[in-house]
C-alpha cells in the first residue's frame, strides 16, 4: 500500500486486504504460505492518533516548504512550529524551465488526443537526444496508456517504473532514466525523492531531462516534488503539464470552457486557484476525520489503561464500544437513485405503447412499486428516486428524432413521478417514424447518458432503462441487413463502444427491455461485450436483458422451461346456480385464453381448473395447453369462496419449480366467507414472496351485476400484485381472459428484476462503506 511517500508491505486494511489476497491468489509465489498469513479475522483493538501525540520538540526538513498553504501553517503553529528557515541551493541559480505562458501547459479534449500529445512531446524530446520521464497519477492510468497503439509506436528505449517492481529492477530503471533517448513512464509515487541524476553530457547539452506530468496534483507540494526530478544539482531541465479536460472536470469540477475566457498566460494561476478551493474542501474533511480520530484515540487510551489495571469487566465493555465505533459506520439515512428512461416511439412500437406505459406506471407507483420493494428490504433508509426520460425515433426523422423531458433550470431528472408518466403517455401515444428495420439505439443511449446539466446523473446509484423492439443500426440479423439505411456507420460516427463508454462514465447499468428479443439479441450481445472488456468498467456494470414478450427460444413443448418462463394458470370458476345460463360463455372464454397462449407460443404453460359452488372440485390439473380439455362440466349450487380458494392454493403449491403460479378467480355473486378466502391467498402469497421475492399474480373477476365488488377487492388485496376486473357479460369475460393471456405478467417480471438489481446495488454500496471503514 502507498503510505505517505513510500510503499509499505506490512500495512493491512482489514477485510479489503483479505479480499485482495483472494483475488490475486493464483499469482502469489508461495500461495499456501501467503494465504495462511493473510486469511485471518482481523480484530482491531484500538487506534492511536499521531495528531494527538505531544512531543517535547519537533524539527522538520522539507524540500517544499515554500509550497505549504495556510491550513498547513495553521496546523504547524498548533504544535509550536512557527519559525521557518530557507536554505539556498549550493548549486546556485536553478536551470529549471517551465513555460507557464506557452507550451508548458496543454489541455486535450479527448483521450485519443491526450495520448497522441504525450507521445508527440516524448518523440520531440528524444529526437533532440534528451531523456523524458512521464508521470501518471497511478498504476491504472499508466496501464491505460501502455495499452494504446500510441505507446507501442514509441520504440524500444522505454521503461516502466512501478511500485510492484523489485528494488533491483527499480534501481536499474532509475539509473538509466536520465540517458539520451530514454523514455521512462512512472507512477506519481516516484515523483517524491527519487534521484534521477543526469550524468549524460549529451542530455545536458540539449536541455536536460524533460518531465511530463499528465494530471493536476491536488497538492502544490507534490507538483513541486515532481518538478524537482529534473534540473538537479545545477543541471538543466524542463517541465510540462498535459491535462485531460474530462479528468479535470471529474476531479476538480473544472469546466473546460472556463479557460477559453482567459489569456493563455493566466491558465496556470487559474489552475492554482481552483486547486486552493479544492484544498479548502479537503481541509474541512480532514478536520472532521481528526475529530473522530481524537475520540477513538481517547477511548483507546482508556481501554489500555483498564487492561493494564486488570479491570476485566470494564475493559470488556470499553472494547465493545470502541470496536463498534471503529468498525460499524452508520447506515446512510438516505440513498438517491437516478433512472433514465429511453423509449423507442417509432411506428413499430405503436402496438406496445400501452404495455410500455403500464409497465412504467407499475414500476413507479402503487404498493408493488420499486420504492415500496426497496423500503421493505431497507426500512431504515429513505430512498429518493429521480427520473429522466428521452423518447427517440430514428436518424432520418430529423428534428423529431429526440424528445426529452427537461425540467425548469435545464435538468433532465425530476422526483415528480406524475410529470414523467404524463410525458411518457403523450410520447407513446404519438408513436411514428422509423422508416427502416433498425433504430438509433446507440444515439439514444449516448445522448441520455451525456446529459450535462449540473443536476443530471448526480445520485448514488444510476441505471438506464431502454424500451425497444428493434436492432441498433449495423447490428441487424444477417438476412435483414438490406433493411438498414445505415448498416456500416452512424452519421455522427457513434459506435457501440461510445454508448457503453458514456454509461460506464456515469457508473450506470443498462436494462434492455425488448419487445422483439430475436431482433434485439445481437444488439444486446454487442453492448454486453463492450461492457465486459471496457478498461474503465471496474465496477462491472452490465446489460440486464428483460424480454417484454415471450422468447421463442425459451418456450418449447419438448424442452425444459427455464425458471420464471413457464406459467401455471389456475382458473377458479363459479359454477353456482346463477351461472347456469352463462356457463357456455365461461367455457368459450376459457378456450379463448388457451388459444391466445398457444398463439403466443407459450406451449410450456400448465392449466388447472377449480370449479366451485358450495363445495369445490378440480376438473383440470396440471394439463399442458395442448392436452387441456375444451369442455368443462357444469354442476350448479350455492356459493362458497373459502373451499375454492383453499383448493386453488393447494394446486399452486404443487406448481413445478420450472413454472410460476397465477390465479384467475371468477364469480357472479357474494359469499359470507370472502375473508377466509382472502386469508388463504395471503398465506400463499407470503410463501411465494419468501422464496422468490415476487408477489402472487392474482386476477379477480366480477361477472355480471350480482357480484360483490367489496368482497372481490378484499380477495385481490391478498397480493400486492392482485387486480380486480369487471365483465358485464360473457363477451366481456372472454376479453378479460384474452387480456390476461396476453400480458405474460411482464410488468411483474420487470419490477422484480429491476428491484433485485437495485437492491443488490444498495447492498453493495452499504457493504463497501462497511469494509472500507
Amino acid at each position: 500500500y502507498k503510505v505517505m511517500d513510500s510503499i509499505s508491505y506490512n500495512v493491512t486494511f482489514g477485510y479489503a486486504t483479505i479480499f485482495a489476497y483472494l483475488k490475486e491468489a493464483e499469482n502469489l509465489k508461495n500461495k499456501g504460505a501467503a494465504l495462511s498469513r493473510a486469511l485471518v479475522m482481523p480484530i482491531s483493538c484500538g487506534q492511536f492518533s499521531y495528531a494527538n501525540i505531544s512531543p517535547t520538540r519537533i524539527m522538520g526538513v522539507s524540500g517544499t516548504l515554500a509550497a505549504i498553504g495556510e491550513y498547513e501553517k495553521k496546523v504547524l503553529d498548533g504544535y509550536g512550529l512557527n519559525k521557518y528557515i530557507f536554505v539556498p541551493s549550493v548549486y546556485g541559480e536553478s536551470n529549471f524551465h517551465f513555460d507557464k505562458a506557452g507550451d508548458g501547459i496543454c489541455f486535450e479534449s479527448s483521450k485519443s488526443n491526450f495520448y497522441h500529445k504525450i507521445s508527440a512531446e516524448i518523440v520531440a524530446a528524444t529526437k533532440s537526444k534528451r531523456a523524458v520521464i512521464v508521470f501518471f497519477r497511478d498504476r491504472s492510468k499508466l496501464d491505460e496508456f501502455v495499452g494504446t497503439a500510441t505507446y507501442r509506436q514509441l520504440g524500444r528505449h522505454k521503461s516502466l517504473l512501478t511500485e510492484d517492481m523489485t528494488p533491483r529492477d527499480k534501481d536499474f530503471v532509475i539509473n538509466k532514466a536520465a540517458t539520451a533517448g530514454q523514455i521512462t513512464l512512472s507512477t506519481a509515487v516516484f515523483g517524491r525523492g527519487t534521484d534521477f541524476f543526469c550524468k549524460d553530457d549529451s542530455v545536458e547539452k540539449n536541455g536536460g531531462v524533460h518531465i511530463i506530468q499528465t494530471f493536476l496534483s491536488e497538492e502544490v507540494s507534490e507538483e513541486v516534488q515532481i518538478q524537482g526530478r529534473t534540473a538537479r544539482q545545477g543541471k538543466r531541465g524542463s517541465y510540462q503539464m498535459i491535462l485531460l479536460e474530462s479528468e479535470l472536470e471529474s476531479d476538480f469540477g473544472i469546466k473546460a470552457v472556463e479557460k477559453e475566457q482567459l489569456p493563455k498566460g493566466q491558465w496556470y494561476q487559474w489552475l492554482c486557484n481552483i486547486r486552493v478551493k479544492h484544498q479548502r474542501e479537503q481541509c474541512i474533511l480532514i478536520e472532521e476525520n481528526l475529530k473522530n480520530a481524537t475520540e477513538i484515540d481517547g477511548l483507546t487510551h482508556d481501554y489500555f489503561d483498564s487492561l493494564l489495571a486488570g479491570k476485566k469487566a470494564k475493559s470488556k465493555e470499553q472494547f465493545k464500544n470502541l470496536y463498534q465505533l471503529m468498525k460499524k459506520p452508520p447506515v446512510p439515512s438516505s440513498v438517491h437513485i437516478d433512472i433514465a428512461l429511453a423509449i423507442d416511439v417509432t411506428g413499430s412500437m405503436a402496438p406496445y405503447a400501452q404495455s410500455t406505459v403500464s409497465t412504467i406506471e407499475n414500476l413507479l407507483s402503487g404498493p408493488s412499486s420499486l420504492i415500496s420493494k426497496l423500503t421493505t428490504n431497507f426500512p431504515e433508509i429513505d430512498f429518493q428516486l429521480r427520473l429522466g426520460c428521452l423518447c427517440f425515433r430514428d436518424i432520418d426523422d430529423g428534428s423529431g428524432k429526440f424528445t426529452e423531458l427537461v425540467i425548469s433550470g435545464g435538468s433532465h431528472f425530476t422526483s415528480h413521478v406524475s410529470t414523467v408518466l404524463n410525458f411518457v403517455k403523450r410520447a407513446c401515444a404519438a408513436s411514428s417514424g422509423g422508416f427502416d428495420l433498425a433504430e438509433d439505439i446507440i444515439g439514444a443511449i449516448h445522448r441520455s447518458a451525456n446529459w450535462q446539466n449540473g443536476e443530471d446523473w448526480t445520485s448514488d446509484i444510476k441505471f438506464m432503462m431502454l424500451f425497444s423492439d428493434a436492432s441498433a443500426h449495423g447490428l441487424l440479423p444477417a438476412p435483414l441487413v438490406n433493411g438498414d439505411n445505415y448498416p456500416t456507420r452512424h452519421p455522427e460516427g457513434l459506435t457501440t463502444n461510445d454508448a457503453v463508454t458514456s454509461l460506464v462514465a456515469r457508473d450506470a447499468d443498462l436494462f434492455f427491455c425488448s419487445f422483439n428479443p430475436s431482433a434485439t439479441k445481437r444488439t444486446e450481445d454487442e453492448l454486453s461485450k463492450y461492457f465486459k472488456k471496457h478498461p474503465d468498467n471496474v465496477a462491472e456494470h452490465s446489460v440486464v436483458r428483460i424480454p417484454m414478450v415471450p422468447k421463442e427460444s425459451a418456450i418449447s413443448s419438448t424442452s425444459s422451461t427455464p425458471s420464471g418462463h413457464g406459467r401455471h394458470i389456475i382458473f377458479v370458476l363459479d359454477e353456482s346456480g346463477s351461472m347456469r345460463c352463462s356457463w357456455s360463455g365461461v367455457v368459450v372464454a376459457y378456450n379463448q385464453y388457451i388459444a391466445k397462449r398457444r398463439q403466443s407460443q407459450s406451449e410450456s404453460d400448465l392449466v388447472s381448473v377449480v370449479q366451485f359452488d358450495y363445495g369445490s372440485r378440480i376438473t383440470v390439473q396440471h394439463a399442458s395447453l395442448s392436452s387441456a380439455p375444451s369442455d368443462l362440466p357444469y354442476s350448479g349450487g350455492g356459493t362458497s369462496f373459502h373451499l375454492a380458494a383453499k383448493t386453488a392454493c393447494e394446486l399452486a403449491r404443487g406448481t413445478p419449480s420450472t413454472h410460476v403460479p397465477a390465479i384467475v378467480f371468477m364469480s357472479d355473486g357474494a359469499a359470507n366467507d370472502a375473508a377466509a378466502a382472502a386469508h388463504e391467498f395471503a398465506l400463499l402469497n407470503s410463501n411465494i414472496y419468501r422464496s422468490s421475492r415476487n408477489h402472487l399474480e392474482l386476477h379477480v373477476i366480477g361477472f355480471g351485476g350480482g357480484s360483490c365488488q367489496a368482497q372481490l377487492q378484499q380477495i385481490a388485496s391478498a397480493s400486492q400484485a392482485g387486480k380486480v376486473h369487471s365483465s358485464a357479460n360473457t363477451a366481456d369475460l372472454a376479453s378479460v381472459f384474452v387480456d390476461i393471456a396476453s400480458t405474460q405478467n411482464v410488468s411483474l417480471l420487470l419490477e422484480s428484476e429491476i428491484a433485485k438489481r437495485i437492491t443488490e446495488a444498495v447492498s453493495d454500496k452499504l457493504s463497501l462503506e462497511y469494509f472500507g471503514s
